[in-house]
Order: structure tokens, then C-alpha cells, then sequence
């Protein structure tokens, strides 16, 4: 499942009005930091966490204006990745995620083959995800840390609009993306600095050739050979 943590400013661009009211689609979030519901996991209702392998994948998403476009930044809480898109229409998370999802695996296919990564394997992963994600959750919650590398992807997003022109194709957005993940990070999760393009491609792989638990229940044992 993937979770979407969202800032004040994501929060404002996820809500509209109608009929007076404030409405979203955004739902209280089950702890308080990040870090606690990657420590527990908290499923919403109505989601089959069998069907999830119980797994959550936790984003920090912003929004943030530049010359009168808006962007939607999510950052992976873990490796620091971050991708950019172009902001749709307010309140519309279903065309977020259709923006979103493509260009996660747009991502993760350069960088996997940039690494020399082998195609079938790289093909395994990204079946991998869509077997095991099949919901997503948005909630109102942000973190610090998170919030400050965000601002340094902004910082170069803005230079970048206003000293190259704006990035308004995927193409030209999959490249920042790839760009933004090249400078170092660090984390108190983490010993020493590290590099978020390197870090998305093997928590990727990692997570998709995790072992399976093997059911053992019709494998008979011989403790020992009949003589």
C-alpha cells in the first residue's frame, strides 16, 4: 500500500469547497509520526492487508507554485528518492496517482538500468509492485527531516524553471527527477550519507526478492534412512 503523508501545502491543495464545506479525501493518520506506523502498521478500513503482502510504502508529499504551475513532490520516507509531477486538478487524487505511478516506474527503470541491473530482473520488481500494491492511503502528516531535503529538490526545481525554462513533459521531468536523486542525504535512520537514487533502486529490489515464507505443512520429514 502506498501511503502519502501530506504537508499543510499538499493538504490545501487537496481540499476544495463545495457548497460552502471543506472537503478531502484525506484521512486522520493512525500515529502521529512516520516512524511509528512504520513500526506498527495500521491498516485503513476495508483494506485487505493479505492481499497488500502487509506492506506499506511511505511518501512525504508537497506542493509547491512556480510561475503560476503547480507541482506535486513526493519524497520516499526511506531513501530520500523524490519524484516531481505536474499538479492536476485541485482535489483530484485519482489524477495525481495516474501521474504518479507511471512516472515511479519511469524512475525505477532508468536508474535499475543505469546500475546495470538485469532487465528480467527489473521487469520482476515492477510486476512485483503491482501484485502487492493495490491501495493507497493519504494523510494529513509531515516530517521535519523529510520536509527539509523536499525543500533542497524545490530549491533546484525553482532554479531550474527559472534559469532553463519550465519542466512541463514527462521526459524533462523523469530527468530531474533522476537529477534530484544524485546529491547526498543523510538521516538519523541511516550512519552515514548516502545517495537517493542508489538507496530507491536497492530498497526496491530488496523489498521484491524478499523471501516468501514456504509452506511446509505437506513435506514429510525423515528424521532418519531406513537401513
Amino acid at each position: 500500500m502506498l501511503v502519502f503523508n501530506c504537508t499543510k501545502a499538499a493538504v490545501e491543495f487537496f481540499t476544495v469547497t463545495r457548497q460552502g464545506q471543506k472537503v478531502s479525501d484525506l484521512e486522520p493518520a493512525p500515529h502521529k509520526t512516520i516512524a511509528e506506523s512504520i513500526e506498527t502498521p495500521v491498516f485503513p478500513n476495508g483494506v485487505d492487508t493479505n492481499n497488500n503482502g502487509e506492506f506499506q510504502w511511505q511518501w512525504v508529499l508537497h506542493c509547491v507554485s512556480i510561475k503560476r504551475k503547480r507541482y506535486l513532490m513526493a519524497m520516499d520516507y526511506q531513501s530520500r528518492f523524490c519524484i516531481t509531477v505536474l499538479a492536476g486538478k485541485k482535489g483530484d487524487i485519482y489524477q495525481f496517482l495516474n501521474t504518479f505511478e507511471p512516472m515511479l516506474k519511469a524512475c525505477f527503470h532508468s536508474l535499475a538500468n543505469e546500475s546495470g541491473v538485469d532487465t528480467v530482473e527489473v521487469e520482476n520488481c515492477v510486476d512485483h509492485y503491482d501484485r502487492e500494491v493495490n491501495d493507497r492511503a493519504f494523510y494529513p502528516r509531515s516530517d521535519r527531516s523529510v520536509q527539509a531535503h523536499l525543500n533542497d529538490v524545490h530549491w533546484h526545481l525553482e532554479r531550474h524553471c527559472y534559469e532553463d525554462g519550465m519542466l512541463l513533459e514527462d521526459v524533462d521531468l523523469l530527468g530531474f527527477n533522476l537529477f534530484s536523486g544524485q546529491f547526498p542525504r543523510n538521516s538519523k535512520h541511516k550512519k552515514e550519507h548516502f545517495f537517493p537514487n542508489e538507496e530507491f533502486v536497492n530498497q526496491w529490489q530488496q523489498w521484491a526478492l524478499k523471501p516468501q515464507p514456504v509452506d511446509m505443512s505437506n513435506v514429510i520429514v525423515l528424521s532418519h534412512r531406513r537401513q
